[in-house]
């Protein structure tokens, strides 16, 4: 049977079997190019640099992954409720129903040593859900044709790696979304902007490398904030990137050359084994951080 692994699962198992045969596996020794996704690399170096390099270079893994769970969970049952429709025709709109669902992923995710920090937690999750259904379900998934498309664009330095949630058809178009399991950040604060300008760049990315893989962009690139489903209508949870304005699908162009910058940053502090700390400290990012207690940025958060 063939298991499926992730680029980075492969560039790891090469490098382990060109270190045991004692020579590279390329010829003129050339190095292997590492991939780097737009969320796990460049926003979550832009976060925190020590950080990204203790759980993504050096392999420590969170206390408490709740932040995994959540966004696991949510992203899965998403799929299922796909499936279902697919395969059945129907919507889940049964609250029951979808609550089954809920805690046969819940298992699964626990099975994996990945549990919810607390009840609470788990009720707003199953509320976010319900609420997912009732507000987008069938003119949702009747126009769903892939969930989690996977995107590669290699580079001249490294590969550029991306999934999407979903691809939705709107007639001979076609639209990308993507789902964070948050609150639409708050403009009025510096941190808020920064995180969705950080977002904003996540969309042209995925427009851009839509637009690589099937040779023309996406109509529009959508951002659902699922949690703000809960307090907004539907259309104040979403950021939509309109790829129907030529200016916009050149800001997309531009947003590689800084996605390029930033691996130039994170590929400069692994030589160097320099990892800075972030000027404008993330507060939800520090508190839920293991390596918090050690890091003057945290102490400064909590005088003020």
């Amino acid at each position: 049977m063939w298991i499926l692994r992730e680029p980075r699962e492969i560039l790891e198992g090469l490098r382990e079997l060109s270190r045991r045969a004692g020579a590279p596996l390329t010829k003129g020794r050339k190095k292997l190019k590492e991939h780097y996704t737009i969320t796990g690399d460049v926003i979550s170096y832009s976060l925190c640099p020590r950080q990204y390099a203790l759980y993504r270079v050096f392999g420590f893994s969170p206390s408490n992954p709740s932040q995994e769970w959540y966004g696991s969970v949510a992203h899965r049952i998403l799929k299922r409720l796909h499936g279902i429709y697919t395969r059945y025709g129907r919507l889940v709109e049964d609250r029951e129903e979808l609550y089954r669902l809920f805690l046969e992923v819940e298992r699964s995710m626990e099975a994996e040593g990945v549990r919810a920090s607390s009840e609470k937690v788990r009720e707003v999750l199953v509320e976010v859900l319900y609420a997912f259904c009732r507000l987008f379900g069938k003119e949702f998934f009747e126009s769903l044709v892939e969930a989690e498309l996977r995107l590669v664009k290699e580079l001249e330095h490294f590969i550029l790696y991306g999934i999407v949630d979903a691809v939705k058809s709107q007639g001979e178009s076609y639209e990308i979304w993507d789902y964070k399991a948050m609150r639409v950040p708050d403009p009025k604060e510096p941190l808020g902007r920064l995180k969705l300008e950080r977002y904003s760049q996540q969309l042209f990315v995925y427009g851009y490398l839509f637009k690589e893989r099937n040779g023309f962009y996406p109509k529009r690139a959508v951002l659902l904030f699922l949690n703000e489903l809960l307090y907004s209508p539907k259309e104040k949870c979403l950021m939509v990137v309109d790829f129907s304005k030529k200016e916009l699908q050149e800001r997309a162009e531009s947003f590689i050359e800084e996605f390029k910058r930033v691996v130039y940053e994170i590929e400069k502090s692994k030589e160097s084994n320099q990892w800075a700390l972030p000027r404008e400290p993330d507060p939800n990012t520090c508190r839920q951080c293991d390596f918090r207690w050690d890091c003057e940025k945290f102490k400064d958060l909590e005088e003020l």
